[in-house]
């Protein structure tokens, strides 16, 4: 016992693998905590991976919902996006079925829960983890500005899919505007908005009447065209009587005759003659002597020293006065057509005011005559035909150069009016010109003026063209940016009509002119209402940039007006146009304006392709489904998906 004593005695003072059993005793919390720190980790890659596949499914789905149609198609889309990003049986997770919902207008809801199985946490009988995820996406839409700039062509009345493209062009547009219309009602009630402006274009625009009501000194007063004037220089028309000349003397009666015979003879009524004026009249009156009108025998019959002074029968005299009155020309009449660059008085016609032209040039001016272009000529002449005409809206470009030669710089010219964007007119160099075909009239390409003696020809005239064939094309007035209904929408495109010619670089100007922040309309934002505002451009063409010589476009006739090549021949024409187009797709986009490009029945070439924000905003659509789906597409990318949960 004594024994048994000392040993716990000795055993209780030796201090010797105190630690050993100090670590044995802990390494069961360790290996819990060991476990833990596995199957917790596991468990956080997991669920990060998860909430990304929830993110990418949620943003997938509310991108394929349009019109707030709440389908299948959104579900379907969804699930496969999040089973792709996070495949099922990853981490060994238990087979589940991601939820997607739309909780509120534009929002889908994607939640998923599921179980993974533990590692090293079993051994201590946790054997699974929890994992869900929520995420909520939705269009993140801030005020947004559309500007719609649409090719409305002749070509767009060509059939696609047994449809005008012209028709189908309108149901893409109403396509948009149908995915954006959820948007613009949340927009609304929170006191912000969605705007649209339509520029329809071919070989000008309609903006003149828009132009005008913002100010009409923005449009020019004066306006020279390729047109005519009538030469009035023959004499002719109309004249004035001279003062009479008259002389007078004895007449004498080639026979001898009675005393009666001769008083009659001598008291004879005046008699006219000559003419018909402006050949000169005779007044031929008779008297018994200069000084006195009697008849007297012994002066009139048989006087002395007359040939026969006896007999019943004797000579017979009279006192024979002609007064001669000669006629002098005080009109002129037309002598030939002169064909050159005229100014006419636009002041009243840019107003909406009707002015007068003739429409021949019969009648005549008053003398000296002179040179008379159809709106003077009006006035001056008598017996000429004439008829009213009014503006249609549609506009020459304002001053430009000719320096633009089709090479690849992208820096517009200080010259180049036309191509600032936010240059308010402060000269007629700045100023746009009213278009007006009924006083245009070319001449051989490059010559300063011309002639033709035919008084009622129309040699030249624009107007000698059929309207369909576009040489004198003016589309539907353009739209500046505002709220629009549905109604007003498909309203104004049911009166786009396909005429003109394919000039891009004159319908993206007015588009760039519309979507900025500055310039004559200044109708674009950067702020609404304390929000940011984004601008966004969609330009639709069927066709590559063309160009004519003789077709009265933006630019005028340029065989005449050569404003943009500076020759009659129009050399490198189509190379310009394009370069101007580069020019002004660059300085849109220099404006932080997101420029969408459409390609519709045709292909995509380098400026097309180039004029788009990036090459994913240029496409081609080949057919009505798929122009209307592209437009929906853009909807859908403008609404700026973003996830808020």
């Amino acid at each position: 016992m004594l024994r048994l004593r000392s040993f716990f005695r000795d055993l209780l003072g030796n201090q010797s693998g105190n630690a050993l059993m100090v670590m044995a005793g802990a390494m069961i919390p360790m290996l819990v905590l060991i476990a833990c720190a596995v199957d917790i980790t596991r468990a956080y890659s997991a669920k990060t991976r998860m909430q990304s596949a929830c993110d990418a499914g949620s943003l997938a789905a509310r991108r394929v919902m349009r019109n707030e149609n709440f389908n299948s198609e959104v579900t379907d889309t969804g699930t496969r996006f999040f089973n792709f990003n996070f495949p099922q049986g990853s981490y060994g997770t238990s087979t589940f079925t991601p939820t997607i919902t739309r909780p509120s207008s534009g929002v889908i809801r994607m939640s998923a829960r599921t179980q993974m199985p533990t590692t090293l946490m079993g051994v201590f009988g946790y054997t699974t983890l929890p994992l869900s995820v929520e995420c909520d996406a939705s269009l993140n839409f801030v005020n947004t500005d559309v500007v719609l700039v649409l090719d409305v062509t002749g070509s767009m009345a060509d059939p696609i899919d047994g449809t005008a493209k012209i028709d189908a062009l309108e149901d893409a547009v109403l396509a948009l505007y149908d995915e954006l219309a959820p948007i613009q009602t949340q927009l609304t009630a929170q006191g912000l908005r969605l705007r649209y402006g339509i520029v329809p274009y071919s070989s000008t625009v309609n903006v003149g009447h828009l132009l005008v009501a913002r100010d009409a000194s923005y449009v020019t007063d004066s306006t020279t065209y390729p047109s005519r004037v009538a030469n009035y220089a023959t004499e002719g028309g109309s004249f004035a009587p001279n003062t009479p000349t008259s002389s007078s003397g004895w007449q004498t009666n080639s026979s001898s005759i009675t005393s009666t015979a001769c008083q009659t003879w001598v008291q004879s009524a005046a008699v006219n003659g000559g003419g018909p004026a402006p050949t000169a009249t005779t007044r031929t009156s008779y008297r018994g002597s200069s000084s006195s009108a009697t008849y007297v025998a012994s002066t009139n019959w048989g006087w002395s020293g007359a040939s026969d002074t006896s007999g019943t029968s004797r000579s017979c005299r009279r006192w024979r006065t002609i007064e001669t009155t000669t006629y002098s020309w005080t009109g002129r009449v037309f002598t030939n057509w002169i064909y050159r660059q005229e100014a006419y008085d636009t002041s009243a016609f840019k107003t909406g005011s009707s002015i007068t032209l003739a429409t021949n040039a019969n009648g005549f001016v008053a003398a000296p005559g002179g040179t008379y272009n159809a709106q003077q000529l009006a006035t001056a002449a008598t017996g000429v035909g004439t008829t009213s005409v009014s503006w249609n809206g549609c506009i020459e470009e304002r001053d430009t150069t000719t320096s633009i030669n089709g090479g690849t710089s992208l820096t517009i010219p200080a010259d180049a009016h036309d191509l600032n964007i936010n240059l308010i007119p402060n000269s007629n160099a700045t100023r746009w010109h009213p278009m007006m075909p009924d006083v245009v009239y070319t001449r051989t390409a490059g010559s300063t003026s011309t002639t033709n003696t035919t008084i009622n020809t129309t040699t030249g005239w624009i107007k000698n063209n059929d309207y369909s064939t576009g040489y004198w094309a003016c589309p539907a007035e353009a739209r500046r940016l505002d709220v629009m209904t549905r109604t007003q929408m498909e309203n104004y495109l049911d009166d786009l009509e396909p005429i003109g010619g394919t000039y891009h670089d004159i319908g993206m100007i007015w588009g760039a002119r519309f979507i900025s922040t500055g310039g004559v309309f200044a109708d674009g934002c950067t702020e609404y209402n304390g929000m940011p505002c984004n601008r966004h451009i969609i330009f639709l063409t069927d066709g590559q940039q063309t160009t004519y010589c003789n077709v009265l476009t933006a630019y005028g006739v340029e065989q005449n007006d050569m404003r943009t090549t500076g020759a009659g021949d129009c050399p490198s024409q189509q190379a310009r146009h394009e370069q101007r187009f580069r020019m002004i797709c660059n300085a849109a986009k220099n404006m932080n304006t997101s420029i969408w490009v459409i390609a519709f029945d045709t292909g995509l070439n380098a400026n097309l392709t180039g004029c788009a924000s990036n090459a994913n905003q240029a496409s081609t659509s080949s057919s009505q489904t798929a122009l209307i789906a592209k437009f929906r597409e853009i909807g859908n990318q403008i609404g700026a998906l973003r996830l808020v949960k």
